[in-house]
């Protein structure tokens, strides 16, 4: 019998039967796939087979230790869809593999894993869908395999719904996903020796590439009424937070500052702390500040971010909100709509599932400080990993295709791209420039364009396509690795050596270093500036 090697997950949750068929789904490839391979056991005596349309992921993962080990044991058997099966119907597709897999012997209580992601069932209608889901849970019964069913994409959540319907067919449903920068797993149903369990949540934490049940899984909450807290209606906010001269409705009390407003926060339960953020505000003490509060405090405080100044980025908006943070308000010009909001979070506990640490979380916006130019497959591999960060911090990011006219020098319009932002970057091949914008709206794509593009794109490039959803981003850069392997593609490094505004420079210049204490960063030396003696004429 298989199970997950997953540490603290319950007994029942771990189990995976012989004869059984299991769906895992996942919004991302590699999700799906990391915990896929927790299936496999160092000393897995079973062998293993693998169908999928990027059949290297399973080797490639920090998680593919055990598999790699089975691998060199002749024990895995993978299987790649060619480019040839992407025109075929998915019931013919199905058929294949079945059939394939089917034709080995001694298949009892061998381990398989079905790797699709939605695309490939989008032209099935769901009647069909259904059939092929019933047809991997006969071939289980009939031969004896413990079969997991991965399926991800951008349109899981719909194949979610329908799969519940075949509860009949299939012994379980997970659905793993991530949330507040934690891996979270979702059981819809789960059969197992002892019975059937449903509906039960278990939150992941990663030590040592291994995954591990945090203490208190998001079941373990319970639920109370609100009211019953004496100071659910009090509402504690720094004075900065509203106009002068505010008059404030009752329950409402003022802080000096953050900091005095923190000190305040271990002595209540459920009341609202709105903090106040400026341009001389330290945001990431102020994230450190709120995680504090929220696991020392609970889930009924209400913590929420006043932007005075509008300086809080996308990506600091993502970083306050999975550090526990309900709400971040801009309405500093009208305190009537700033009361309203708060009202209108009183009475709710925050529900999102919190990291283990802050360090935890700040590690993804490390993985973001590459910037400007990078040689084409070293591009691919950092948008991954940008694009990983930025599911993991819930910020958006885009992949830019820009297509050059004809008869136009790559170099040129190089040369004009001027990236001022980590995490943004760029490359070229075969006359089409992939700018990737980490922590933009797809809806700002152009003006971010024009802020790093000196002149005007349709100067030089005849088209411009966009991808903002992180799924199809990495399936864009598998793809373009695969296609573009072996292959020479030219780097322009060296001719954008000179063009150093991409760079990233950690130090901070001895003028602003000299004067921090100040409101303002200032210097008044001028060390390029030389005296001279000045006479008048007789």
């Amino acid at each position: 019998m298989h199970n997950f090697n997953i540490t603290g997950l319950e007994p029942a949750a771990k189990e995976l039967k012989s004869a059984s068929s299991y769906a895992v789904l996942a919004p991302l490839d590699n999700f799906v796939v990391e915990f896929a391979l927790h299936a496999i056991n160092q000393n897995c005596a079973n062998d293993i087979y693998i169908v999928s349309q990027d059949v290297e992921s399973f080797f490639e993962s920090s998680f593919s230790a055990a598999i790699n080990t089975a691998y060199k044991r002749s024990k895995v058997h993978p299987f790649s869809l060619s480019s040839e099966t992407q025109h075929y119907s998915i019931e013919r597709i199905n058929k294949g593999i079945i059939k394939e897999i089917g034709a080995y012997k001694k298949l009892k209580n061998a381990l398989v894993f079905i790797h699709f992601n939605t695309e490939l069932l989008s032209a099935a209608t769901e009647a069909s869908t259904k059939k092929i889901m019933n047809d991997y849970s006969e071939f289980a019964k009939k031969t004896g395999v413990t079969l997991l069913f991965l399926l991800s994409g951008p349109e899981v959540t719909h194949y979610r719904f329908l799969i519940r319907q075949l509860n009949k067919s299939f012994d379980g449903l997970i659905f793993v996903d991530n949330d507040s920068a934690t891996r979270v797993l979702e059981y819809d149903y789960w059969h197992h020796t002892t019975g059937v369990f449903a509906d039960m949540q278990f939150q992941l934490s990663l030590e040592d590439n291994q995954f591990l049940v945090q203490e208190g899984t998001v079941n373990d909450l319970k639920v109370f009424n609100g009211s019953h807290f004496p100071d659910e209606d009090d509402v504690w906010l720094v004075q900065s937070a509203v106009p002068i001269g505010t008059k404030l409705p009752t329950h409402y009390y003022t802080a000096k500052d953050n900091n005095e407003l923190f000190d305040k926060g271990p002595k209540l339960k459920a009341a609202t702390l709105v903090f106040a953020v400026t341009r001389y505000t330290d945001l990431a003490l102020l994230g450190k500040q709120c995680f504090e509060l929220r696991k020392s405090c609970g889930r009924w405080l209400k913590l929420v971010v006043q932007n005075v100044d509008g300086v809080i980025r996308h990506q600091d908006e993502c970083l306050f909100l999975t550090l526990g943070v309900n709400l971040i308000l801009y309405s500093f010009s009208e305190p009537s709509r700033l009361l309203s909001q708060i009202q209108s979070i009183q009475g709710f506990q925050f529900s999102r599932p919190l990291p283990s640490s802050v360090e935890h979380v700040l590690k993804y916006t490390e993985n973001t400080f590459s910037k400007g130019y990078l040689p084409f497959d070293e591009f691919t591999r950092q948008v991954e990993v940008h694009s990983d960060s930025a599911v993991n911090l819930g910020v958006s990011g885009v992949l830019v295709k820009l297509e050059l006219l004809p008869r136009i020098e790559p170099i040129h319009p190089l040369h004009l791209f001027h990236i001022k932002r980590e995490g943004d970057v760029f490359s070229l091949a075969d006359n089409t420039v992939y700018l990737y914008l980490h922590a933009c709206r797809e809806n700002d794509v152009n003006n971010a364009i024009k802020h790093l593009f000196k002149l005007q794109t349709s100067d030089f490039f005849v088209q411009q396509n966009v991808i903002s959803d992180h799924f199809h981003i990495q399936q864009e850069c598998k793809q373009l690795r695969r296609l573009y392997s072996g292959k020479q593609v030219t780097d322009y490094s060296k001719q954008l050596i000179e063009n150093d505004s991409y760079k990233f420079e950690p130090g901070v210049s001895k003028g602003i270093t000299e004067s921090l204490d100040t409101p303002e960063f200032t210097n008044d030396a001028r060390p390029d500036a030389v005296s001279f003696v000045m006479r008048l004429k007789a």
